[in-house]
């Protein structure tokens, strides 16, 4: 089959993917349509008799960018339909227990993806969505208008190879960015890489864990500091209070309540110099300098 696409060039910037496959990699007859949903089953399956319980799947890693790794590009409309039509009711069957949200979603089409969520048989269909990297862009207009799914950050920005500061200080504002919009769940592509953590189709990424393999010594990267500001304070069950992004004065701000009712002030400042931040919590106020480039948090006690 010949494959057509949809360029946008000449008229659009900054969108990504510029160009949108009009026909859909994965051909559209319902039996091969049929066998990959019953595919996921049988993976489902295959984990359960392992011990390791599977409890949501999306149908696919990016499916709207095209890439020298192996890849399936699917359009709006042959989306809907395999979810719909194939996935949903076939988990539904098989794995009633198992939650199916859309995604991964790594454009910023916000046309493309609200044509898809727009459609009425998806709220009975999918639970959630996935969003990463220019995903992440849309995300507010997105949850805005569909309130009623869950959402969540499905793949870390890899980085570059550098393992250093402004690494640390990109995830920190990935995190208030996806956290402070709504997201339950913040994932990563990489949490150990060795030397200039080369991937085998040739890009530098980062981790949260870098290795020397001629010393044999691990190293605890900015990055492992900046999520850890999050996960050691935010404990199952918080909920976001309040959320400043990055862009506002490069000093994020998220503020969240734990389950026994404490204030957590998890902030940044991505500035050469100190910057003052107030918070108000309640009656009672947090005055704080921020020392340059420097991630803080401050637990109410």
């Amino acid at each position: 089959d010949v494959v057509l696409y949809e360029d946008n060039t000449e008229t659009r910037d900054n969108v990504f993917p510029r160009q949108l496959a009009v026909n859909d990699y994965m051909i559209q007859d319902p039996r091969y349509l049929q066998t990959y949903a019953n595919f996921f089953c049988k993976f489902i399956d295959a984990y359960k008799e392992q011990g390791i319980p599977i409890d949501m799947i999306m149908y696919q890693n990016e499916a709207y960018s095209y890439t020298p790794y192996p890849g399936c590009a699917w359009t709006a409309e042959g989306t809907v339909r395999f979810n719909v039509e194939y996935l949903a009711p076939t988990l539904k069957k098989r794995h009633p227990e198992v939650a199916l949200y859309l995604g991964t979603f790594n454009t910023n089409r916000y046309d493309y993806v609200d044509k898809i969520l727009s459609d009425p048989r998806m709220p009975q269909s999918v639970q959630g969505v996935g969003f990463q990297w220019e995903g992440g862009q849309i995300l507010p207009k997105i949850r805005a208008k569909y309130p009623q799914y869950k959402y969540m950050q499905t793949e870390s920005e890899c980085g570059g190879g550098t393992f250093d500061w402004r690494a640390g200080e990109h995830t920190f504002h990935l995190i208030n960015h996806y956290l402070g919009n709504g997201c339950e769940e913040y994932t990563f592509w990489n949490n150990t890489l060795c030397d200039n953590g080369e991937s085998p189709w040739g890009w530098k990424q980062n981790a949260l864990i870098h290795v020397d393999s001629k010393s044999r010594t691990a190293t605890l990267t900015p990055e492992y500091y900046a999520v850890r500001h999050y996960s050691q304070f935010v404990t199952p069950g918080s909920r976001v209070i309040a959320y400043k992004p990055s862009t506002e004065g490069r000093t994020p701000v998220l503020v969240v309540e734990t389950p026994e009712k404490k204030k957590v002030v998890i902030a940044g400042n991505f500035n050469d110099e100190a910057k003052k931040v107030t918070v108000k919590l309640r009656d009672r106020y947090l005055n704080i300098e921020l020392q340059p480039h420097s991630f803080n948090t401050f637990e109410e006690k």
